[in-house]
């Protein structure tokens, strides 16, 4: 889900994203002989979350700023995934091409992504190589030279990001979505930002934006793998030092999402038709965040999951269909998509929604339940076994709660959550008049964009409606 979902934007394709790393379940684990989690406090201000894993022939390293698209305001819109890029075209002390051959020439990784509320860069490499890799990173990330002709050629390829997504029929509807929902605010404007904003962007308004945003004192470093955890912070702190006169500006704080139970049709030439199913959810610090992950797992998270086996093994319908929990430091969105022929939207929109109202009403089954708590327990387990996924959980878990929480902990309040708590969250979808409904489809006229925003709303409409069976209003969720 982490392309539909636009949680992440990677610099480059095939390497891994946020969503490997970053879950509901962050938390250290003490499986592992020898493995030791912490957090350091850095004389420039920031922290430092280091895992050492001694068995580990590599690690991988992460500068984690707490800046994204939900800082910007509309004529930023787009600034800091635009810096991000800028970030790799060259230092003052390295070219663009020097930058990514110092680590691809020893067989590593560099890359970087931009989110709703944090920029990451990483390096993935051999262990040996601990001295490279933080130099590289700290060189890139606050000594960039921000060259004005590379500004320019920097839009270039920036617009054709902006038209890959597109034509992904998926990425196009939820970008739709979001501004449909959320409006035109920080968390309604695409990430990559319009073409318009893209093309006005120059090396001022860069400068005065990254002095604003990134400075060490701000910094979230992260490393997991094969290192000394003494030797990490004293070569992080060495360098650090050179940036020791960096101020940083007054930041906008995220406010919470608005959210608007819409419903948007659009018309577009593409091949399958999209649908997305969208409402209020959990902010990350909420315990409430536990039942809308056991929400996906039932919902649309795996192969086992209703809305596949209803949708997709008993009536093809449809060959995709997820769902995704998209937690932010405050509120949060949950969401179901699926790809279908333009003649079977309506047909599954139907049975999405009577999917959830069945939740709210009866509630998950016990059994079934206890087996989306063991299919998220395992899957958070695989993620354990890769440097990367335990370097993002830990600054994710440092950044928004300045702890690495423990395994003991997190798997003790995912295994509190009830029957009625899973409800409760599902609940949300048919309060104040939702839930949000988007559609993209080729809808060869106007007529029928403007026939099936009708239909849609009748159908929401009639689900929205609580039956006679027990409801929304009869359970309560747990804070």
């Amino acid at each position: 889900m982490a392309k539909l979902f636009g949680i992440i934007h990677n610099s480059n394709p095939g390497t891994f994203s946020i969503d490997e790393g970053f879950s509901d379940f962050m938390a250290t684990d003490k499986s592992k002989d020898n493995y030791h989690a912490e957090i350091r406090e850095l004389s420039a201000g920031g922290s430092l979350a280091i895992e050492s894993m001694p068995s580990m022939q590599s690690f991988t390293l992460g500068f984690f700023l707490p800046v994204g698209a939900a800082h910007e305001n509309a004529e930023q819109s787009g600034i800091s995934h635009f810096i991000e890029h800028m970030l790799f075209k060259g230092s003052k002390k390295r070219s663009a091409k020097a930058i990514v051959k110092a680590v691809e020439r020893v067989g590593g990784i560099i890359n970087a992504s931009t989110g709703r509320e944090v920029t990451y860069f990483y390096i993935r490499v051999s262990a040996r190589r601990l001295d490279l890799a933080l130099d590289v990173l700290t060189d890139l990330v606050f000594n960039p030279e921000l060259d004005r002709r590379a500004v320019e050629r920097e839009k270039g390829v920036i617009l054709e990001e902006i038209n890959m997504n597109e034509d992904d029929p998926g990425q196009a509807l939820y970008d739709r979505f979001l501004g449909s929902v959320h409006g035109n605010t920080a968390f309604g404007r695409p990430i990559l930002g319009s073409r318009e904003n893209v093309k006005s962007f120059n090396r001022k308004t860069l400068v005065d934006f990254h002095r604003s945003h990134y400075a060490p004192s701000r910094l979230i470093a992260s490393i997991a793998g094969g290192v000394d955890p003494d030797r990490v912070q004293d070569l992080l702190e060495k360098r650090l030092g050179r940036f020791s006169g960096f101020k940083p500006g007054k930041i906008r704080s995220p406010r919470r999402p608005r959210f608007r139970p819409a419903v948007g049709v659009w018309s577009k030439d593409v091949e399958q038709s999209e649908l997305v199913v969208g409402f209020p959810s959990a902010s990350i610090k909420s315990q409430k965040r536990y039942a809308y992950s056991l929400l996906d797992a039932i919902m649309a998270g795996g192969m086992m999951s209703r809305l596949f086996q209803e949708i997709r093994e008993k009536r093809g319908l449809v060959y995709s269909i997820d769902s995704a929990h998209q937690p932010y430091s405050k509120g949060g969105l949950f969401a179901i998509e699926a790809g279908m022929r333009e003649e079977n939207l309506l047909v599954v929109l139907n049975l999405v929604l009577r999917e959830i109202r069945r939740i709210v009403e009866e509630g998950p089954g016990k059994r079934e339940l206890q087996d989306a708590k063991l299919f998220l327990r395992g899957h958070w387990a695989l993620g354990l076994e890769s440097t990367s996924a335990r370097m993002i959980r830990n600054a994710m878990s440092a950044l928004f709660f300045d702890k690495l929480l423990k395994h003991e902990e997190v798997v003790k309040k995912l295994n509190s959550m009830t029957v009625e708590d899973v409800a409760a969250a599902a609940g949300r979808a048919f309060e104040n008049g939702g839930p949000a409904v988007g559609a993209l489809s080729r809808f060869e006229n106007g007529d029928l964009v403007k026939q099936a925003e009708e239909q849609i709303e009748e159908i929401r409409s009639k689900r929205g409606k609580n039956s006679n069976n027990r409801s929304a209003m009869s359970i309560k969720g747990k804070e």
